[in-house]
């Protein structure tokens, strides 16, 4: 699979983006959005802020696990990556972000919608 964005409706009516790797696996996510239109902007906003090192703030739970979010020029939180053990995990997503500013968006909102009938 290559690394892709997807667009998503979930069952809550909230639309949102995710990055997913090469190996498939979900590492970076957006909040979420009641509109398409928004979350697609956000992700066009994500793809400009993975540039600057200083757009991604890194945070340890209480748990001990580590996350960092992407914030937008404005402070707003654009996505959040997903929880990981160790930095060296979370540096590994870090790099997997900065590699897919290109990567392409793939909108499966109709997908999802046609497999519920």
């Amino acid at each position: 699979m290559a690394t892709r964005f997807e667009v998503i409706h979930t069952d809550d009516d909230t639309f949102s983006f995710q990055l997913r790797n090469a190996d498939g696996e979900v590492v970076v996510r957006s909040l979420g959005s009641s509109s398409k239109i928004m979350t697609q902007n956000e992700l066009l906003h994500l793809r400009s802020a993975i540039r600057s090192s200083t757009e991604l703030i890194w945070h340890t739970a209480p748990d001990g696990s580590h996350f960092f979010v992407v914030k937008d020029k404005d402070g707003s939180v654009l996505a959040k990556s997903m929880k990981k053990r160790s930095r060296d995990e979370l540096d590994t997503i870090q790099h997997q972000l900065v590699e897919a500013e290109s990567a392409p968006m793939i909108d499966l909102c109709k997908r999802s919608r046609s497999h519920a009938n």
